[in-house]
């Protein structure tokens, strides 16, 4: 730890109250291995004494709108710091606001030296890390391009089944329009994938990272934004900011999924560049079938390994409903169909409307777990090295 004193943190802490600005700048003097050049300020003093910040603490009083209004205004500043506010209220509600306002992170007082000690740690290593991309696990993305085909239903059950085989899994739900990946679990989370993209340009991993929510299962779910009302625009990510996102999750988990939205839209045709693996579901409905060999076509158009990249999942499968065969359909894709999922529908649907995986031991669930199993992926390359290369020649819109 010691090569942490070559360059000292610097901090303002912002209060109503000046003597609890004190007690942190106290708190922060005394953590050992850490160099720390502390400021104080009232509300009022804040944009006047925030210059060449690394960190930032802001204390809300009983009414927090004033202390989330010296956020944002520091924002609008330009001030480029960690933010964290220090409250007396763990309200979600107030986390919210926090995000929203420009916060990373939300501590509750009393603060313990413990608390200040992982928050300066964080904080030395992020300007210390290397850049955004250079490192991180495996992407996979479920993309169905008819809808209605299950694609909710496998992306779920696959992170599901693959947390139960020991692997750190992140979910994100990358469409904005329909995705529900969270109902599907009886998640209902607060912040969503709309959030992220609001405050894209201050992201970072531990931003990310509050943004997730962690199912009973161990899989860390980035959600879509809720249901579009009347009179709504969804906010879709662009495709910079698609990879940008992706960047940062891929970082920090094993694996992450993702359920791409069903339309053909920037952030769509990114991800599909961007992937290490891309699971192509499919019924046996003509117009299904099409859309898979239409996505093959343009995939290899952008010269995608297809063989290599594209797995074809046909799902809801009844021998008894259809004259094709895998091989038809194989061929009629020009890439492998990896996994015939049985039609369950009544299983799929229960499950979904419960909130809950599809149940242990049913056939749906053993296909789809089948997928997780070790050796189903082929090479689980990292984002980089097919993904960013592809996005910034310009080929995803």
């Amino acid at each position: 730890m010691g090569g942490r004193a070559a360059e000292p943190l610097r901090v303002l802490c912002v209060s109503p109250d000046g003597s609890v600005a004190a007690g942190i700048k106290a708190m922060l003097a005394s953590l050992p291995d850490f160099v720390l050049a502390t400021r104080t300020a009232r509300y009022p003093e804040a944009t006047a004494r925030a210059k060449d910040l690394d960190l930032v603490f802001v204390v809300l009083d009983d009414d927090p709108t004033a202390g989330l209004d010296v956020i944002e205004g520091l924002r609008k500043a330009a001030i480029e710091a960690h933010f964290v506010v220090v409250g007396t209220d763990d309200d979600p509600d107030l986390f919210v606001r926090a995000i929203r306002a420009g916060a990373h992170e939300h501590l509750i007082l009393p603060l313990s030296q413990h608390d200040l000690f992982k928050i300066c740690t964080k904080v030395a290593e992020t300007s210390r890390d290397e850049p955004r991309g250079t490192r991180g696990g495996a992407l996979w993305v479920v993309y169905g391009p008819k809808g209605g085909v299950g694609a909710t239903t496998l992306v779920v059950n696959l992170a599901v089944s693959l947390a139960a085989a020991g692997r750190d899994v992140a979910l994100v739900d990358l469409d904005v329009y329909a995705g529900d990946a969270a109902f599907f679990l009886n998640m209902h989370p607060t912040v969503t994938l709309g959030d992220v993209v609001a405050n894209y340009g201050r992201l970072d991993g531990v931003f990310v990272g509050g943004a997730m929510t962690r199912h009973a299962s161990g899989v860390s779910i980035l959600a879509a934004p809720p249901g579009i009302g009347r009179g709504t625009v969804p906010v879709e990510p662009t495709s910079e900011q698609t990879i940008g996102i992706l960047e940062l999750v891929t970082a920090m988990h094993d694996l992450t999924l993702v359920n791409a939205p069903g339309i053909p839209s920037g952030t769509t045709r990114a991800v599909l560049l961007a992937a290490d693996r891309i699971l192509l579901v499919t019924d046996l409905s003509i117009p299904a079938l099409r859309g898979c060999a239409a996505t093959i076509e343009w995939l290899e158009g952008e010269s995608v390994d297809v063989a290599g990249t594209v797995e074809v999942i046909v799902n809801r499968y009844d021998p008894r409903a259809t004259e094709l065969s895998v091989a038809d359909i194989s061929r009629r894709m020009r890439a492998p169909v990896r996994a015939v999922l049985p039609c369950d529908d009544a299983a799929a649907a229960s499950a979904a409307n419960a909130g809950l995986p599809i149940a242990d031991g049913s056939p749906l669930q053993r296909a789809i777990a089948e997928l997780a199993s070790p050796g189903a992926a082929r090479g689980e390359a990292s984002l980089l090295k097919r993904g960013l290369a592809r996005l910034f020649s310009g080929r995803a819109a």
